[in-house]
């Protein structure tokens, strides 16, 4: 019997299986299409394709949705892109920034108020210097003092 014409299908009978199980947890279509190592394309014809395995995807990913609990986790694992879970996300990540610098003000002995007047209205010390002197081993060197070697310049024997 011939199999028809075409490629045969990149995801057979025996990965329905973990192709619900991803959907299931959450994952997204392209998120579990790479999991999966296929095109998300191939998720969407084998939808269309076979319509009772189309109805368990759809079935798999509404299941998904009402379990879903938002989270950076989510966001980041899952690839969940709702404004819940990038809400989360973001929320987790400045809450770890101000812990971070709390951290580091705490050691310094000043408030978050004062770091933020420290950097903005108080400037720290200048070392003046010209925009051709380096700081090396302490001293201030001209850096044409550092190429000079007593040769005339190459642009000025023309």
């Amino acid at each position: 019997m011939s199999r028809g014409r075409g490629q045969p299908p990149k995801i057979g009978p025996e990965r329905y299986g973990e192709l619900l199980g991803y959907l299931a947890t959450g994952l997204s279509m392209p998120a579990t299409a790479k999991k999966m190592g296929v095109a998300r394309s191939s998720l969407y014809n084998l939808a269309q394709r076979d319509e009772q395995m189309g109805e368990a995807i759809q079935r798999a990913r509404a299941a998904a949705k009402s379990a879903h609990t938002p989270s950076e986790s989510c966001y980041v694992n899952n690839q969940c892109r709702t404004p819940e879970c990038t809400a989360a996300a973001t929320e987790a990540r400045v809450s770890r920034k101000h812990t971070v610098r709390d951290a580091a003000d705490a050691r310094l002995g000043r408030t978050r108020t004062e770091r933020g007047r420290a950097a903005y209205l108080e400037p720290g010390p200048q070392i003046q210097r010209t925009p051709y002197e380096l700081l090396v081993g302490g001293q201030r060197v001209n850096v044409y003092a550092l190429l000079d070697d007593g040769d005339t310049p190459l642009a000025d024997t023309a």
